[in-house]
């Protein structure tokens, strides 16, 4: 009973620390890694994180607490692009909402035309794995008919643009535009992508003017 009280406080505490800093312009690594235990005991349960990247990946879901008990597992995988996310197909035709388990895939492809999470600065890094938990939440609200309409949205390009950006405006709205105006810079001005690339995450994602005045109104 008593470690479950110290839980409740924790999160209490947590949720009160994330309010008083939403939409905080940087977050400072070495000073979120003091809170890492407490951010362990929260979020992270039913969480596979690799250890290089669960400071960044706890503190995005700092600002996902319905997320706290579900199935999250990062996989490194051969993909297109730096980070994505997908129920895993078991438990998406067989088990309930509830209990589905995601997949975060972390590419381990190095070449020229794709960015390597690795190299993302923290706050950026936190600003993209917000974008993804923002997909989770999406998936969530969905049952089998409703995620195999989202998937079918990537074959179409303006479809797949207006669903990218209301992701975005999910992460946004959950206090990370700044970690993911930082993302979009990171992208766009800062990587060394290729211009392919970089054309196409200016299509479908918002750009950092676009968050910036988002967050400025």
């Amino acid at each position: 009973m008593l470690k479950y009280i110290i839980i409740g406080f924790l999160s209490v505490l947590s949720l009160v620390t994330c309010s008083q800093n939403f939409n905080q312009r940087v977050i400072d690594s070495s000073r979120v890694a003091v809170t890492i235990d407490s951010l362990r005991k929260i979020y992270g349960h039913n969480k596979i994180i690799p250890g290089r990247y669960e400071l960044a990946a706890l503190t995005a879901l700092s600002r996902f607490p319905e997320l706290d008990s579900t199935k999250i597992v990062f996989k490194p995988k051969k993909i297109k692009t730096t980070l994505n996310t997908r129920p895993a197909v078991w438990s998406l035709l067989f088990g309930n909402r509830q209990n589905r388990k995601y997949i975060i895939r972390i590419n381990k492809r190095k070449k020229d035309s794709l960015i390597m999470f690795d190299q993302v600065p923290f706050n950026a890094k936190i600003g993209l794995l917000g974008h993804e938990f923002s997909h989770i939440i999406d998936y969530k609200n969905k049952g089998l008919s409703g995620v195999a309409k989202r998937g079918w949205t990537y074959g179409n390009k303006t479809q797949k643009e207006q669903f990218e950006k209301e992701i975005d405006s999910i992460t946004i709205n959950r206090g990370l535009g700044w970690q993911l105006y930082d993302w979009s810079e990171y992208v766009l001005k800062k990587s060394e992508a290729k211009q392919s690339y970089k054309e196409f995450k200016k299509e479908i994602y918002l750009e950092p003017d676009e968050i910036k005045e988002m967050l400025l109104k």
